[in-house]
Formats: C-alpha cells, structure tokens, sequence
C-alpha cells in the first residue's frame, strides 16, 4: 500500500535517534552562543538584551549564525517530538492502554513544545513599552492604567548600594477600582498570567510640581503629564518665576482651544480650554521609582508549560512508585 510505504520512509522523522541528535545539537549550538555572545558583547551584540530575539535580525550578522542554525535544529527536534509522541499515544490507546500513568512521557513531552512555543513567542513578540517614574501623583503606566507610590523600604548594603527594595504602590484600573501591589526586584507588577510587567528600577528623589485645578491634583516630574481640570497637561520643565519662587512650564489647550506652553508660577493660576483654572500648589523633591514596562506575551505560555511538565513528572513518579505485582506461576 503506498500510504504504508510513505509512512515507511518518513519514519525517522519521529525516531528517538534522530530526537537525540537535535538534543545534542541544540545544546552545542546553545554553548557557542554562550561564548560568542559574551565575546561580542561590546560589538555585534551589544543591542541584544533580555529574550528579545529581534535584535538577532537588525542586521543579521555572521556572529549569530549560531542562532539562524538553532532555528532549522529546534523546528525539526519539535516536529520528532510532535510526531513521537502522537505516535505513542496512538498505539497505546489502540492496545487498550488507559491508565493515565502510562503517558507520563507523552505530557512531559508537550509540556516541552509548550516551553519551545514560549521562548518563540516572547522573543519575537516582546515589546519593552519604557520606563515611568512614580512618586505620589497618579501616572500611567503601560498596561496597567495609573500608579502612584505610597511607600518605599530599602535595605541598603554598607556601600549604600540597595541590597533590596519593596515599593508599594495604589493601581487605579480604567473603572476606577484602586489596588494596592507591592513591587521588589524580583517581585515586579504583573498581569494576564504574566503577560504585562512592571519591573522596578532605579529610585531616589526627584523634585515634583504639585497642580491643581479645584478639588482635582496630580503630582509631576519633568516631561509627564496627568489629566486635570477636564484637559491633559505635560510638565515640559520647573525654573525659578520672576520673584525666585517656584515656576512650571506647562502645556495644555489654552482659552484658545489650541495648545500651548506658558509659565505657571507659585500662587497664580493659568486658564485651561474648558474655562477651570490651573494652579501651582507647590514644588517639592519626593522620593519616586522607576517603573519599566513591557509585554511578556511569552510568559503565560512558560506558566502552561511549566503546569503541563509539572502533571507529566506526577504522573511518571506514579507509575513509578506503583507497587510491582507478583504474576502467578
């Protein structure tokens, strides 16, 4: 039959010697781009950072060709698995073989196409959104909505360097539901499984306006912006007014409904498009963190695999563990 002798000649595409050979491959290929990568670490590759995979491409380079390799091994070590496994579920469930703990090895497997699938993901869909800094006012923070720091505990090593740091923060969502998340180093904010984070960055002082426009404030560094008074206004820099108090240059729609940037000082007001008025409550430096946002769309991937290659090993400790029976005779 031609579809037999077909699958005939395709069968070393799911034999366990051609799976150990990409193993090998994979984990030599791994190894050179280990050393290649911290030998060109100040040239070649100095934009690769994190998992992002992009940077492998802009330009490619001969130095990478570790990693254009890696692809063509991994695609054909996740197709043996693929067929593999498929091969042995069959034919066991074809011999009336039930017993969950009898395909151990099978989810052990996917679990690693899941771990394969998650590192292609996040390399090439990743995205670092940039950094934000926090202090007391609300501001938006990439895929989280608005932030603002409520408390800040470092413990410092005797240097003075930050041994270790826990934010805590009030989250406002899109409907106004407030949270509070606590942040550390290896703790960031996180949401959709992993999905979104927020890493904690530097921290330190910096010195913030205060606006406000009637019962409405927000607190800004140089360069952000808040909405208020029914209009969104940036805070492009802070001097000194005419009679060396406190002054803001701000930005927003004007009387006009054009906007502009004008000079705000310490007791006086500016008029915003839709007639509120803006004030400069106060200039101060407050303690602030550095929020770093970016999209992890990886990430919920590792967690099922991890879940499914945690399942796969319970089931082969089980099997295992089973009590070996004595036949009769």
């Amino acid at each position: 039959m031609p579809s037999d002798s077909g699958a005939g000649r395709l069968a070393w595409l799911r034999s366990q010697g051609l799976g150990l050979v990409c193993g090998f491959a994979t984990v030599l290929l791994l190894a050179l781009g280990s050393i290649v990568l911290a030998a060109t670490r100040e040239g070649v590759s100095a934009g690769i950072g994190m998992d992002d995979l992009r940077g492998f491409f802009d330009p490619p380079r001969l130095a990478h060709l570790w990693l254009y390799l890696l692809f063509p091994v991994v695609g054909l070590y996740a197709l043996n698995t693929t067929l593999a496994t498929w091969d042995t579920v069959v034919r066991r469930f074809r011999m009336g073989i039930r017993a969950p703990s009898a395909y151990g090895a099978s989810v052990v497997h996917v679990g690693f196409l899941l771990a394969l699938a998650s590192h292609a993901v996040g390399g090439f869909l990743g995205e670092d959104r940039g950094g934000v800094v926090v202090a007391s006012g609300w501001q938006e923070v990439p895929g989280f909505g608005e932030a603002r720091l409520v408390s800040l505990e470092v413990d410092a090593l005797p240097d003075g360097m930050p041994r270790e740091a826990w934010a805590t923060f009030e989250v406002r969502a899109g409907d106004g539901t407030v949270r509070r998340e606590r942040v550390g180093y290896n703790v960031p904010l996180s949401s959709g499984g992993g999905a979104r984070l927020a890493l904690l960055g530097d921290m330190g002082r910096i010195w913030v306006a205060r606006l406000a426009s009637g019962p409405e404030s927000c607190a800004l560094a140089e360069g952000q912006s808040c909405r208020i008074g029914g209009e969104t206004v940036h805070l492009l820099s802070l001097g000194r007014g005419a009679g060396g108090g406190p002054s803001a240059l701000v930005r927003a729609r004007g009387p006009s409904g054009r906007e502009e940037a004008r000079w705000l000082d310490g007791g006086g007001e500016l008029a915003l498009a839709g007639g509120r008025p803006l004030q400069l409550a106060g200039v101060a430096p407050e303690q602030a963190v550095l929020l770093r946002a970016r999209e992890t769309p990886g990430h919920p991937w590792a967690l099922a695999a991890a879940i499914v290659l945690g399942l796969g090993v319970l089931l082969l400790w089980r099997r295992l563990a089973a009590p070996v029976r004595a036949t009769p005779g």
